[in-house]
């Protein structure tokens, strides 16, 4: 069944607030739970900013669903790819102390993306750590579901979006 323009535009406007939220939550967990973010979390905290962004704009456009869901799809799958690389790296200890002195640190760095927002983009935690978990799935591992849930969300708008 077609997705109609408005309901195109509802769903991105949800996506974007499921966005809005998730990094509110993060901003929680740093500044009133003390979780001080790693480098692979920034990348994530990006992810979610550039989807949440892809959506606001699909949801203001009201034309193009089916561009705005591919280019958030491909910004979802990204943040897959971002939180199973962290949960891969925290299921090793010694793998994870690696994030330290890692490429992407070095480009966090030389971006001086923490700069822009240090209140958000500035990382200061170890990899190592697994402070937080809900439902037995990690900070990580709840940002690699968001991801899918969201990709899945895109995909649906992508494949049903009348052209």
């Amino acid at each position: 069944m077609p997705l109609s323009r408005p309901a195109a535009r509802r769903l991105f406007a949800l996506i974007c607030l499921i966005c809005v939220g998730l990094l509110a939550f993060a901003l929680y967990l740093q500044h009133w739970q003390g979780l001080d973010p790693c480098p692979w979390c920034v990348v994530q905290r990006l992810g979610f900013m550039l989807v949440g962004l892809i959506a606001l704009i699909g949801a203001l456009h009201g034309r193009g669903a089916a561009a705005y869901a591919t280019f958030g799809l491909v910004g979802a799958a990204a943040g897959v790819a971002a939180g199973a690389y962290q949960v891969w790296l925290q299921s090793d200890p010694v793998r994870a102390a690696k994030c330290i002195g890692s490429p992407v640190e070095l480009i966090l760095d030389k971006l001086a993306i923490g700069k822009l927002a240090p209140g958000l983009l500035q990382y200061d935690g170890p990899c190592t750590l697994k402070p937080w978990s809900f439902l037995g799935l990690s900070i990580p591992e709840w940002s690699t579901a968001w991801f899918v849930i969201l990709a899945i969300a895109f995909l649906a708008v992508a494949l049903t979006a009348r052209r």
